[in-house]
């Protein structure tokens, strides 16, 4: 196998179930570059086009979030680009660009990506861990009213419920891969099993081993250089 140039932690996650939170934590506690709505803003500069006129390619098919977030949205520490991040379903241009962007980021970069198929995009990259993120049913629902001042259990059930079908229907439409397979990913993580802590907790473990064990690869590879030179 190949020894990664960057680690880049990749989260898939359900709505609710605090994939931005682990992957924010992540960044935070190793240093690592975070990634998910700038993405828009590095495509629109790369493209010429206008944020607004990007998001509003992302809202022409999922013009359900566009109206609900707009009425619920609120600031919260795991959002702190666009509160809540929707289910990205745009059209094919846009995936393309985005992806460019993603595997330039991670070429470059050791990075956490939230969302965006990114677990596909960089599939043949060396470097990549790739996370699920799920949680019970119930506990979703508690943890969006909670974080979106959402009023009734029916509003949180609606949103839970839609926005699994958007990002399934994602996954589908530019991958071809079936959001729920767990063999697409390298490790799942129930959130209402274990809490938002300890998952932030082992994946902070799991990366930073991987870093120290690719800069030790790296040191190694860099003393028989030297050997041999001499």
């Amino acid at each position: 196998m190949d020894q990664p140039k960057t680690i880049v932690l990749t989260i898939s996650r359900l709505f609710a179930s605090g994939g931005s939170f682990i992957g924010q934590a992540v960044a935070q506690r190793l240093g690592l570059r975070y990634t998910d709505r700038d993405i828009l803003a590095r495509a629109a500069q790369q493209s010429g086009l206008s944020e607004a006129e990007l998001a509003a390619s992302e809202e022409r098919v999922a013009g359900f979030w566009s109206k609900a977030f707009r009425q619920y949205s609120i600031g919260v520490p795991e959002a702190p680009f666009i509160a809540p991040a929707a289910p990205p379903l745009y059209e094919r241009d846009l995936f393309r660009l985005e992806s460019r962007i993603i595997r330039e980021i991670a070429s470059s970069f050791d990075a956490v990506v939230v969302g965006r198929a990114a677990f596909h995009v960089l599939a043949d990259h060396p470097g990549m861990i790739s996370l699920h993120v799920h949680a019970r049913h119930e506990w979703r629902v508690r943890r969006a009213m909670d974080l979106y001042g959402l009023e009734t259990e029916q509003v949180a059930t609606e949103l839970i419920r839609r926005s699994d079908q958007e990002r399934a229907k994602f996954i589908r439409t530019f991958t071809g891969k079936d959001w729920n397979d767990i063999s697409t990913h390298h490790l799942c993580l129930d959130t209402s099993a274990i809490g938002l802590d300890l998952a932030a907790d082992l994946m902070v473990t799991l990366v930073a081993a991987r870093i120290k064990a690719r800069d030790a690869a790296a040191g190694n590879q860099v003393g028989r250089d030297a050997t041999s030179a001499s």
